[in-house]
């Protein structure tokens, strides 16, 4: 596959204009176009930085013993962290919020949806620069998609130099961003009297959609056989399952708040687990007796992905269940 600049910078500032008009119709605040402004051009550059900054961190700072500081400066689009580059845009708007007074809470959940709704035209944009959107049926046990097949069609699907069809993992990130932006625009007047609640969980649903689609990428950040975008992502639900912990730990000691952060290192460490066992199965599946251990081999694919699907709905589940009680002894 070919990489198309025109077309996902296309896509990319289609993004960047929706998101702002969306958010200027949004707010109420007289100073609001500035405020865009602003925000936009600081998130810009946080969102250079930061995605470079974490592609780097993610490959245990490799590219810095070839390039040196150069390394921050090329323009190879393997080469960026799609969670950089949102925590960068955020941060931001976050900014420009202080700079003209406008209430940083209210401003996140406002832009809830609109964020998601970028982040849904970026990442059908990434579909033309070469494999960074695809997949290859196959990861995942399926089939090989052929010529006829109801799944070989654009922009399920994208047909490689040799005739052969790849998935566009990007369609269904783009499709898994509008869902969240969904979820936001539904749930906007549930969260208004707690500032900054629908934000964060919104960003929980996007991250835990993208810790599933993440490893079905054919081209990815990998270190050993971690994957440093959905390593980010995990964090981030991590950390704010730690904060509503801490809440619940403060206002209500006897309801154990702790469990919730338990639960959430468990979840993730069954998706670390599951990942290396898929990466190195062959240790793990002698234990087993030898029919098991063949039947198991024979559709490792689809076990290991339901198990990393598991893990991912039960962390995003149990973030959202400490939110919950939180948020009911915060009121």
């Amino acid at each position: 596959m070919e990489t198309s600049l025109v077309p996902f910078l296309a896509l990319a500032g289609a993004a960047l204009v929706l998101g702002n008009v969306l958010m200027y119709f949004r707010m109420r605040e007289e100073n609001k176009l500035a405020f865009l402004l602003t925000g936009t051009g600081i998130g810009l550059v946080l969102g250079y930085l930061l995605s470079k900054l974490l592609y780097i961190a993610g490959t245990l700072f490799y590219p810095f013993s070839v390039y040196g500081i150069a390394a921050m400066i090329r323009i190879e689009a393997s080469e960026f962290s799609f969670f950089g580059g949102c925590l960068g845009y955020v941060l931001g708007l976050v900014i420009a919020a202080r700079i003209f007074g406008v209430d940083r809470k209210t401003m996140m959940d406002r832009f809830a949806m609109p964020g998601c709704l970028m982040a849904a035209l970026f990442r059908f944009g990434t579909l033309y620069l070469s494999e960074i959107g695809l997949g290859d049926f196959q990861t995942l046990g399926l089939a090989a998609v052929e010529d006829g097949s109801m799944l070989a069609f654009f922009p399920l699907a994208v047909r490689g130099p040799y005739g052969d069809w790849w998935m566009a993992v990007s369609t269904l990130e783009c499709l898994a961003s509008v869902c969240c932006a969904l979820y936001a625009w539904t749930k906007e007047n549930a969260y208004a009297a707690r500032p900054g609640e629908l934000f964060k969980r919104t960003a929980i649903l996007l991250c835990s959609t993208q810790m599933f689609l993440e490893l079905i990428h054919s081209l990815s950040n990998i270190t050993y056989f971690v994957h440093s975008e959905q390593l980010y992502c995990a964090l981030y639900i991590l950390i704010v399952t730690i904060m509503a912990a801490r809440t619940i730990m403060k206002n209500q000691p006897e309801a154990h708040g702790w469990k919730w952060i338990v639960f959430a290192v468990l979840w993730i460490a069954m998706n670390g687990i599951v990942q290396f066992m898929m990466d190195k199965p062959y240790g793990f599946l002698a234990l087993l007796p030898e029919n098991a251990g063949n039947w198991v081999y024979d559709h490792l694919a689809m076990i290991g992905y339901g198990l990393i699907l598991i893990s991912v709905i039960g962390l995003c589940v149990n973030a959202m269940k400490a939110l919950d009680k939180a948020g009911k002894l915060a009121d």
